[in-house]
């Protein structure tokens, strides 16, 4: 579990990992030097419950805090939960009995919803079910993290996470756990976990990042990325910035993407471009 300044939320998602009915488990906890009451929480928490083990020390970003931990475990199966995420009701019991009935997979994921603050479900995350084209990946990312579980050798298979990565580096990992053993996946049809959207988390605050990020991750994996990638957010930008600050925004944007796209991915974009622009400056 990666931390940084989550106190409103990781004492929900500590317990809804010591809660489960599945009981032979460590909870590895990288926080990045939190200030705002998480670290107290932490030494409470640990004394109610030794499988808890923390550390508090600056890291470069999410993904390196997530490796830090990776290196830390000891358990055959792994998860990674984010601090303001939660589990449901027996999501690694199933997790488990999933990999025991299966022998044969290396990671396993399911549904999973989106809830707000107050742990209200917003809507369902766009899950596919297994089997499913890795090109599938193109229309969206239809993994939600916090449901994922893989066996340890997974970390030998693929190594860890990209640290270049701020936001995609969950996105970039399937798509490498695709590449390298499509036929070692299985799915959980059961809810496995609530991830959390709020103003602050890394989906909503870095909006820019995970678009670009995302399309990279893509056009490296899969030869290109679609259009579709960048409009919603550019999209959301026209309504939110002046004029001349979305236009000088778009032609970044333009420029670093377009190496990542065909060229009639690169039409496509063009021209629904020229539509959005037209709609806005009326």
């Amino acid at each position: 579990m990666p931390s940084l300044n989550q106190v409103k939320f990781i004492e929900q998602a500590i317990d809804s990992v010591l809660n489960q009915s599945y009981q032979p488990l460590e909870l590895i906890i990288i926080d990045g030097k939190s200030n705002d009451g998480t670290i107290p929480l932490l030494i409470k928490k640990q004394k109610q419950d030794s499988r808890i083990k923390w550390f508090s020390e600056a890291d470069t970003g999410p993904a390196n805090a997530i490796n830090k931990a990776l290196l830390k475990t000891r358990g055959t199966l792994i998860g990674w939960l984010n601090s303001d995420d939660k589990y449901n009701d027996n999501a690694i019991l199933r997790a488990v009995q999933s990999f025991k009935n299966q022998p044969n997979c290396l990671l396993v994921y399911g549904q999973g919803q989106h809830i707000d603050e107050h742990n209200t479900v917003i809507n369902t995350y766009p899950t596919l079910p297994f089997p499913v084209s890795i090109q599938s990946f193109k229309k969206n990312c239809f993994i939600c993290q916090p449901t994922v579980f893989f066996q340890r050798s997974v970390l030998t298979l693929l190594g860890l996470l990209d640290e270049n990565l701020k936001t995609a580096f969950d996105f970039d990992y399937w798509l490498r756990a695709f590449t390298a053993f499509p036929n070692r996946i299985a799915f959980i049809n059961q809810v496995q976990a609530f991830s959390r959207l709020h103003k602050d988390c890394i989906t909503q605050k870095m909006r820019r990042t995970v678009a670009l990020e995302s399309m990279k991750i893509l056009a490296h994996h899969l030869g290109e990325a679609p259009s579709h990638w960048i409009l919603t957010y550019i999209g959301e930008r026209l309504e939110q910035l002046p004029r001349n600050n979305v236009m000088e925004e778009i032609d970044s944007i333009l420029n670093e993407i377009s190496h990542y796209m065909s060229k009639k991915e690169l039409i496509m974009l063009s021209s629904a471009l020229k539509k959005r622009i037209k709609e806005y400056k009326k």
